[in-house]
């Protein structure tokens, strides 16, 4: 078997042959001799291909920014609400005309639409006329500014608070005007309280426009009276 059969029969790719000497030599008599090759091979057999994984997944890498379904505690926490703190229920006692707490009503259904408060005075807000006869009101408190008694803003229920109320106008209801029937006077006593007796048109007009703050006094499930609160 020569060099070369051994190439053409061995699988490899890549053969390296170095001829390191080739020596002939001749008797002195002139009989020539078979020549010596000396050679040196060196084969480098090719890499064998990796075994593929047994389990397919394994091989496959999640890329670092892929995104994951799995929710969070902050994501999937529902906002709550913390409950307000119930203020003194309405009486036929007047409150405060600058009280710093809104009145509730304990007894009374708000599930079922506007309706009349318990009887009782409320310190509150006529915020609409519903049509000529029925008022929609909520009680309100006094939020001083300044360090004043009487300075200062009201404010009603929270957002989302759904205490109102709504009762029709007795038609002699008494309306004691803070600022004239006019509108244009200062018409109050010692306690910055209206004193100017005015129609009862007036007061539609005023509770239609929903700025009159007021003591409103219902009794049998009508306004009877409203006396209306000053405040600088």
């Amino acid at each position: 078997m020569t060099t070369f059969d051994l190439f053409r029969r061995g699988a490899v790719p890549a053969v390296a042959v170095t001829l390191l000497s080739l020596t002939a030599c001749s008797s002195a008599s002139g009989t020539s001799a078979s020549p010596t090759v000396t050679a040196t091979v060196t084969v480098t057999a090719p890499a064998s291909p990796a075994e593929p994984s047994a389990d397919p997944a394994a091989s496959e890498t999640p890329a670092a920014d892929t995104p994951t379904d799995t929710p969070t505690d902050s994501a999937t926490a529902a906002p709550t609400r913390k409950p307000v703190k119930a203020g003194p229920p309405i009486t036929d006692k007047t409150p405060a005309p600058f009280g710093g707490t809104i009145q509730s009503d304990p007894k009374h259904d708000f599930t079922k639409g506007l309706s009349p408060s318990s009887d009782g005075v409320v310190r509150g807000q006529l915020v609409a006329m519903h049509d000529e006869n029925v008022a929609e009101y909520r009680p309100v408190k006094f939020v001083k500014e300044y360090g004043g008694s009487t300075t200062g803003h009201f404010e009603g229920p929270p957002e989302g608070d759904v205490t109102a109320f709504a009762a029709p106008i007795a038609g002699n209801v008494v309306f004691l005007s803070a600022v004239g029937c006019d509108g244009k006077d200062q018409t109050i006593d010692g306690a910055y309280l209206g004193t100017e007796r005015c129609s009862r048109d007036k007061l539609v007009l005023r509770a239609d426009k929903g700025d009159l703050r007021a003591l409103i006094t219902v009794k049998g499930g009508q306004i009877v009276k409203v006396t209306e609160i000053y405040a600088a």
